[in-house]
């Protein structure tokens, strides 16, 4: 939820010094990356910013912090605010889509940098107040942007103190202009034309002397001189009496300032002390004075330390210091009034539609029971992801009160362990389960059950998103034994559109062999479960598995689960996913019409909404599809839109995204750019652990480095990302890259076989000619015949042949074209009729059927099972080698390449 008045830049209605000296410093600072304004309470850094920012040409986008902005999703939602309020250029949508699909905030940030980059005119970003951030992911974020902040792009942080940011090597690198206390402390000039200006009074240079000697040049002590110096008629005996420290200026606002207001004023100022921001009908709720509006009104007109928050001066914040003395004068003259103060300030806030302001008034008031309560019918929003406020609030709430209500208990410690804060999450989880245990304040039986289950679940959810499957697989056993509808947290943590961050866990992407034991182990326990989202997941993840291992039937089957899961429960991001999968699956079996038709029935899908996320995948999905095609049509509009740049930061969500990049600008004749670009992801892979990334990104450095004549290199990478798929047994990632791949392939067998390479990985060479022998198929498949049999051939003929390939039986065949087991037969017999056995290169086997690929044709003979086992056992022995050979088998004559 993003609050409008804090992205206001304050104003002041008075006339101000002109502070000259400290404006020509911030002006400087537009050369800068960073100026930090740091001093105490009371020295003008917000007056000081607002007033020179409105000197400016360009706009500024401008963020008041305050403690609620500790949520790391909520400080850079407004941060993002501002940036686009300021700069309607700015794309703000491109950005936030990363906010859930990498919960580290790193992806987010990374695209951050990435639209600033875009805009190219000079940016101006205020954080005011920056002392309220203590996250430690938020800071390191700032450390991140820092780092990589554009040179028009210009950071300014007022604080109360210096945070915990890499000044010193900004300082060294002279990216940093400071202005401290000393800095801000006004000189005897300055002094001279504030109380003239202010209090229109003409001090002589010994009173001016003693006005600094007294004050320091503190702002707000000149400031309260010059308010009590009107009630004085020897103001220069006031002056001589004032001293600067903290207790004796909280006298001055009690004797010089809230003495001399009436007493219905007092009362006011007093109680609205327990507000953060206030407006009229909150403050009249509150003091149950009728006149509310105009008293903020009056005490905006003395600008008696009130600070505007919106342009139409409606809603109003103390000025901090001064809120701090009200607020501890009110705890000391009437201590009973501030729990029924807060208390009817959350009453209206949330009768009035600010939930979160009123779940801090009534946690302030310790009146737990509303807190909870709210909280609880604001959880399925907050899971989305405010994560931190969820866990800040609750923590807040005794556990003896959760306890009671096990399923906020369950969620605090998600909302713990989902921002960050791990080792409380895990504390939290013991001390739940030994109360369980002990059984001393023993919970009723069936709050109990839900209480054992809910942990398990949490477990078993917990150790997923760590990458942790198989005790994964061991809690969900648990967790579904104990709860069998399995329906705890169905939708918590998705958007709108259905996406969690754990969708973006994939058991295949770290390990094919491990997918294939893990997943089947999950989806026995899940499916009968109503957790059909996670199903619907686990499909995709396996079809994601089959699908590299050329299992095209299996992975199609599985894909059209998930998208009618998806479908089914309006789950646009999982139906989006499921879609793409099975457009690709019908692209790679040569099937345009299918795949163009999902692509038109996912287009209509998430047409309902405008979502930057699933619009993305789509258009990368098209460009991916267009390159494999050879059609430049839409890689150049995916190029246009997408923006992308060589030289972008890269969030860890769209790896892919720039492997397409760096595929396109090679191909493009751009080396070095698509070369660099490669390196930078295949880093970024490694870090991350991403296996499947790596393998495909090697594969594309050493076609990279072949095309820039480094063949020698070219052979290493390409022996590395085989050593690193052949044990898993990737297959896909290697055929789908088609022609080029494929002679680079032929290249690496020669070296092999006329022993002029000696290999550094154990790859064995019948996994790389079976790999090998794959390609020529794929080329086919995209619609690019390779002579004039294939071509020669009817679309139908070609379509029976094609997804014999893929190992669908006869009779799976007849069913997906819609004719007759006799007319596949049929098809077979004509399109093998003229077999030249010279021809044959390679076999492949589809149940009981043994496929001999030709150069021009498909040669189909029957044989048994057993005898193909036998024909695979030799090729594995080593049996069969390079070249044309002919074997015969039971009267079967077959032949190997």
């Amino acid at each position: 939820m993003i609050i409008a008045t804090k992205l206001h830049i304050p104003r002041s209605r008075s006339s101000l010094v002109v502070r000259s000296r400290l404006t020509r410093r911030l002006h400087e600072g537009l050369d800068r990356t960073l100026t930090l304004i740091s001093a105490p309470a009371g020295y003008g850094k917000t007056t000081l910013l607002g007033e020179w920012v409105m000197t400016l040409e360009n706009p500024v986008a401008w963020v008041s912090l305050d403690q609620g902005d500790n949520d790391r999703t909520r400080f850079w939602a407004h941060t993002i605010a501002a940036l686009k309020q300021a700069y309607p250029s700015f794309d703000q949508q491109d950005v936030l889509r990363h906010a859930a699909e990498d919960p580290s905030g790193v992806s987010l940030i990374a695209a951050l940098i990435n639209g600033l980059h875009r805009i190219s005119h000079t940016m101006v970003l205020v954080w005011d107040d920056f002392h309220h951030i203590e996250e430690t992911s938020i800071l390191q974020g700032v450390t991140y942007l820092l780092e990589r902040l554009p040179l028009h792009v210009h950071l300014y942080l007022a604080s109360r103190n210096s945070p915990a940011l890499p000044l010193s090597r900004l300082r060294a690198e002279n990216r940093l202009i400071t202005l401290e206390a000393s800095d801000l402390r006004f000189v005897p000039d300055e002094t001279t034309e504030f109380f003239a200006m202010c209090g229109g009074i003409q001090l002589s240079n010994e009173d001016v002397a003693t006005v600094q000697k007294k004050t320091e040049g503190w702002a707000v002590a000149m400031r309260l001189a010059v308010l009590s110096m009107h009630e004085h008629t020897d103001p220069v005996s006031l002056i001589r009496k004032m001293a600067g420290t903290e207790r004796d200026i909280s006298d001055y606002f009690f004797d010089e300032v809230l003495a001399r207001q009436s007493a219905t004023m007092q009362q006011f100022l007093l109680y609205t002390s327990i507000l953060d921001r206030m407006k009229g009908e909150l403050c009249q709720a509150v003091t149950g004075i009728a006149e509310s509006h105009a008293y903020l009104q009056q005490l905006d007109k003395e600008s008696l330390f009130l600070v505007a928050l919106d342009e139409w001066r409606e809603w109003y914040r103390y000025h901090h210091l001064f809120r701090q003395f009200l607020t501890a004068q009110l705890k000391m003259r009437e201590p009973r009034q501030w729990q029924t103060l807060h208390m009817t300030a959350g009453k209206w806030l949330e009768e009035n539609g600010y939930p979160h302001e009123a779940v801090d008034h009534y946690l302030a008031a310790a009146d737990y029971e509303h807190a909870l309560s709210l909280i609880e019918e604001m959880t399925p929003e907050l899971m989305t992801n405010e994560w931190t406020t969820l866990c800040k609030w609750l923590n807040a709430i005794p556990d003896t009160l959760l306890f009671a209500r096990p399923m906020m208990l369950l969620t605090k410690l998600a909302s713990q362990y989902l921002s960050g804060h791990v080792e409380a999450a895990t504390d939290g989880y013991w001390q739940a389960v030994r109360r369980l245990e002990e059984d001393t304040d023993p919970l009723p039986p069936e709050e109990a059950e839900t209480l054992q289950a809910g942990l398990a679940f949490l477990a078993a959810f917990r150790t997923f998103l760590d990458c942790d499957f198989e005790y994964a697989v061991q809690f969900s056993h648990e967790y579904v034994e104990k709860h069998p509808e399995g329906d705890f947290f169905i939708e918590f943590g998705s958007d709108e559109n259905g996406y969690h961050p754990v969708w973006d866990i994939y058991v295949s992407d770290d390990s094919l062999r491990l997918a294939e034991q893990v997943l089947t182990s999950l989806l026995s326990i899940w499916s009968e479960t109503r957790n059909v989202y996670f199903v619907a997941h686990l499909y995709i993840d396996l079809g994601k598995m089959q699908y590299e291992r050329n299992r095209l039937v299996e992975a199609e089957k599985l894909m059209r689960q998930a998208y009618d899961i998806g479908r089914l429960h309006d789950n646009r991001s999982l139906a989006t996913i499921a879609a793409l999968w099975l457009a690709r699956i019908a692209a790679v079996q040569g099937d345009e019409a299918t795949s163009k038709h999902i692509l038109r029935e996912l287009t209509q899908l998430t047409s309902k909404t405008a979502n930057s996320r699933l619009s993305g995948k789509i258009a990368s999905f098209r460009a991916m599809l267009g390159r494999m095609h050879r059609e430049e049509k839409p890689v150049r509009q995916w190029l246009r839109k997408s923006r992308l740049r060589f030289r972008d930061e890269i969030p860890v969500s769209m790896i892919k995204e720039y492997d397409l990049l760096a595929s396109i600008l090679a191909e493009q004749g751009k080396m070095e750019e698509a070369a660099a670009l490669t390196e930078r992801l295949l880093q970024l892979s490694i870090e991350e652990g991403r296996q499947s990334d790596r393998i495909r990104l090697l594969v594309h450095k050493s076609m990279i480095l072949s095309l820039q004549g480094k063949i020698s290199d070219s052979m290493d990478v390409l022996e590395e990302a085989l050593a690193l798929a052949r044990p898993e047994g990737y297959i896909r990632t290697f055929v789908d890259e088609g022609a080029s791949l494929g002679q680079l392939m032929d290249q690496y067998i020669r070296l092999r076989q006329n022993q002029l390479r000696r290999p550094s990985h154990k790859v064995p060479l019948s996994y790389v000619k079976r790999l090998r022998r794959l390609i020529p198929l794929a080329e086919r498949e995209a619609g690019t015949p390779h002579d004039r049999t294939l071509a020669a051939l009817t679309a139908r003929e070609q379509s029976v042949l094609r997804l014999m390939e893929t190992g669908m039986s006869n009779k799976e065949i007849a069913l997906k074209l819609n004719v007759s087991l006799a007319t596949v037969k049929h098809i077979l017999t004509i399109s093998t009729a003229n077999c030249n056995p010279k021809s044959l290169t390679s076999v492949g086997t589809c149940q009981n059927t043994t496929i001999v690929l030709t150069r021009s044709f498909y040669f189909v003979q029957i044989i048994s099972t057993t005898l193909l086992n036998l024909f695979d056992l030799l090729c594995r022995a080593g049996l069969i080698t390079m070249g044309l050979e002919e074997y015969t088998i039971d009267g079967v004559k077959l032949c190997r390449d």
